[in-house]
């Protein structure tokens, strides 16, 4: 709280009679550091010169004195130069912006730092011994653990741009090189327009499938409970000795179907009625089925209490009604859950009273 009270003009006051070099400056801010904490912000380069020996004795009383109330900042984009880089290793506090620039130490430097026991080189791991080896950047610094994300500690409270018409309110905003609150994403709306989009589309398909849904269902009168019933059976394909292995047939109880009617004669001018898809001889190996919905030429039928799409294939005869008897085979094309429905052979018999 200190450090971000210090006043800047106070510290342009004091940098103001110290610009000889860096004994000199490290010497007048040694100085005003007597008062409290004080902030060198470093928006330049800084050399390492001046006597060496004045220059080592103001060194060695920051550091035994006064380091923790010398604090150095380097803002983003940054370099420091040689004297910025030993003069950060000099303060007690380091605030650094992640892209600052940390110039490597001059040679100069690393005696001073070694003499006034400023740093310890013996260990390779020490930031002084790897500013020592090649320069780094902010992120290292704050990465490692000895200097602080200077866009955590410095805010500004400002004025709204618009003169209040109501109430004044107080608005707080954080400065340039804080960075830890992000203006508005300007890609935010159309984010949002795109997210809002897809999801009425989403909404329009879904109902469209509905739509479908409820007209295939419309077609004939089979409940709710029979559309429920597994379709994962009816979806895959069964193998031939499957088909082989359920062909069935029907009780001995059951009655002599019914011959189905003859057409009436028609004009030769006037083509036979069509009932059903032609689709030739029978496929493959049939099974017993009940009808469940009228097959116009598409609908229900019921084998082993599991409804199945099927197409009436006879289209020279009405297909049968609701509760009859039908044999029926896999399609030509196995892909196909579809199935084809024909009349009961010879020795099959039409059970017209199952439900």
């Amino acid at each position: 709280m200190l450090a971000t009270l210090v006043s800047a003009g106070t510290t342009t006051a004091a940098a103001a009679s110290c610009e000889t070099n860096f004994e000199a400056r490290l010497n007048c801010w040694f100085r005003w550091i007597g008062e409290g904490t004080f902030v060198v912000t470093l928006n330049d380069t800084l050399p390492f010169d001046g006597d060496q020996q004045a220059r080592r004795s103001v060194e060695r009383k920051v550091v035994t004195t006064s380091r923790s109330h010398l604090i150095v900042e380097v803002p983003a984009n940054h370099y420091t130069g040689p004297g910025g880089t030993a003069l950060l290793l000099l303060a007690g506090v380091r605030w650094v912006e992640p892209s600052a620039h940390i110039d490597k130490l001059s040679p100069e430097a690393v005696k001073d730092l070694k003499a006034v026991n400023a740093c310890d080189f013996n260990n390779h791991a020490d930031l002084c011994a790897r500013l020592a080896d090649h320069p780094l950047r902010g992120s290292d610094l704050i990465k490692a653990g000895s200097s602080s994300d200077r866009s955590q500690h410095a805010y500004s409270v400002e004025a709204p741009s618009d003169p209040p018409t109501s109430t004044p309110a107080t608005t707080q905003t954080p400065t340039e090189q804080t960075g830890t609150k992000k203006p508005a994403d300007p890609l935010f709306g159309k984010k949002t327009t795109a997210l809002a989009g897809l999801c009425a589309l989403l909404v329009l398909l879904l109902t469209a499938f509905l739509v479908l849904v409820r007209r295939s269902s419309s077609q004939g009168p089979a409940t709710a409970a029979h559309l429920a019933a597994p379709t994962a059976q009816a979806a895959q394909p069964r193998a031939p000795d499957e088909q082989t292995t359920r062909l069935r047939t029907a009780p001995a109880t059951a009655t002599a179907p019914a011959p189905a009617p003859t057409p009436a004669p028609t004009p030769a001018s006037a083509p036979a009625p069509r009932h059903g898809r032609e689709v030739g001889g029978r496929p493959g190996p049939a099974q017993t089925a009940v009808v469940r919905t009228e097959l116009h030429p598409q609908g229900y039928v019921e084998l082993d209490h599991v409804l199945y799409r099927a197409v009436w294939a006879d289209p020279g005869r009405p297909p049968p009604g609701p509760g009859s008897l039908v044999d029926v085979t896999d399609a030509r094309r196995r892909e196909s859950d579809v199935l084809y429905a024909f009349p009961t052979a010879a020795g099959r018999h039409d059970q017209t009273t199952r439900t």
